[in-house]
C-alpha cells in the first residue's frame, strides 16, 4: 500500500509540473500587449508628442490663473483683504507678483529656444508652494496634494533640462563622459516621481468618487475598481515598475476625471463654473506632470532603472 501511495504522489507531482503556468501566460500576454502598443506608436513619435504635451499641460493652470488675475482683479483683491486680512497694498503687490510670475514662467517653459526653462520652472514651483498659504487653502488636503503634485512635475522638468544640457555639453567635450560632466541626480527624479503620486493617494483614500472610504460606506464594483486601480498605479510609479505605461495610464485617468468631475462649460452658475474651471485646468496640469514622467522615465533609483543596469 505504501508503494502504491508513493506512486500516486509521484504521478500527481508530475501532473502538477506539466500543468500550464497561468501566471506565465499572463506575463506573456502583458509583454505581447506592451510590444503591440510600442510598435503601433514608435518611440520617436511618442517622444515628440510627450515633449510638447507634457510641458504645455503642466503650465496650463498657471496660464489660466495668470490671465484670470487682471480679469477678476476686484474679486481677488477683495478676497485677500477681507478673508486673508492682507493690507490693500500687500494684496495688490501679491496679485501683480502672481500674474507676472505665472505668465512669464509659463512662457519660458513653453518656448524652450530662450533657454530659460529652468528659470521658469523654479518660478512656477515657488508660486505653487506659496499659493496655498496666500489663499488660505493650506488646510485643504486635496489642494495641498495638487500643489505638491505640480511641484513634482516641475522637478521632473528641471531634471530633464539638466539631462538635456548635460548631453549637449558632452557632445562638445567628447573626451569626457556624460557622467563626469554633469549627470543629473537620480535623487531629484526620485523626489519628483514620489511627489507626483500624492494626489492619487489622496484621491484613492479620501475621494468621494471612488475613494477607499466609499468602499466601506457604500461598497460597489465601480468604486472598488477605481480605488484599487489608483492604489496599484500609484505604487507602480512609486517603485518605478513599468513606469512608462503606468504613468501614462495615470495621466489618462486624470484627463478623464477632469472632464467628468469639472465640466465648467456646462455650468450656468458663475461661482460653480469658476470653481470647476480652476480645478479642471489644475487637474490637466497634474496630467502633464505624469506625461513628463512617461517621457523621462523613473531614473536609476527604481525597479526599471535597476533592470537596465543589470
Amino acid at each position: 500500500m505504501e508503494v502504491i501511495a508513493r506512486l500516486n504522489r509521484d504521478e500527481a507531482r508530475d501532473a502538477h509540473s506539466k500543468a500550464p503556468d497561468r501566471f506565465a501566460a499572463f506575463r506573456t500576454a502583458m509583454v505581447d500587449l506592451e510590444a503591440r502598443a510600442s510598435s503601433s506608436f514608435s518611440k520617436g513619435a511618442r517622444r515628440r508628442v510627450l515633449e510638447l504635451a507634457g510641458p504645455a499641460l503642466l503650465v496650463l493652470t498657471f496660464l489660466e490663473d495668470g490671465l484670470r488675475v487682471p480679469l477678476s482683479w476686484s474679486e481677488q483683491h477683495e478676497y485677500l483683504t477681507e478673508r486673508q486680512h492682507l493690507l490693500p497694498i500687500l494684496a495688490s503687490i501679491f496679485l501683480v507678483f502672481s500674474c507676472v510670475t505665472q505668465l512669464v514662467g509659463a512662457f519660458f517653459v513653453l518656448f524652450q529656444r530662450f533657454n530659460r526653462v529652468k528659470a521658469g520652472s523654479y518660478g512656477l514651483l515657488t508660486f505653487a508652494a506659496i499659493q496655498p498659504i496666500a489663499y488660505g487653502t493650506h488646510t485643504d488636503l486635496d489642494f495641498v496634494a495638487r500643489s505638491l503634485t505640480l511641484i513634482g512635475g516641475f522637478l521632473l522638468l528641471i531634471w530633464g533640462e539638466n539631462q538635456r544640457l548635460g548631453k549637449a555639453q558632452a557632445d562638445i567635450m567628447t573626451m569626457r563622459s556624460l557622467a563626469e560632466i554633469n549627470t543629473p541626480s537620480s535623487k531629484l527624479q526620485l523626489v519628483g516621481r514620489l511627489m507626483l503620486t500624492l494626489l492619487f493617494f489622496v484621491q484613492a483614500l479620501f475621494s468621494e468618487h471612488g475613494g477607499m472610504h466609499t468602499v466601506v460606506t457604500a461598497p460597489g464594483v465601480l468604486n472598488m475598481l477605481l480605488a484599487s486601480t489608483l492604489v496599484a498605479l500609484s505604487l507602480m510609479v512609486c517603485i518605478g515598475f513599468k513606469t512608462e505605461w503606468s504613468s501614462f495610464g495615470m495621466a489618462m485617468m486624470l484627463g478623464f476625471s477632469a472632464v467628468w468631475l469639472y465640466p465648467f462649460w456646462w455650468q450656468k452658475n458663475h461661482g460653480i463654473a469658476d470653481f470647476h474651471r480652476y480645478y479642471f485646468f489644475q487637474t490637466m496640469s497634474c496630467a502633464g506632470g505624469m506625461l513628463l514622467l512617461t517621457l523621462h522615465g523613473p531614473g536609476g533609483l527604481s525597479l526599471d532603472g535597476q533592470k537596465k543596469q543589470m
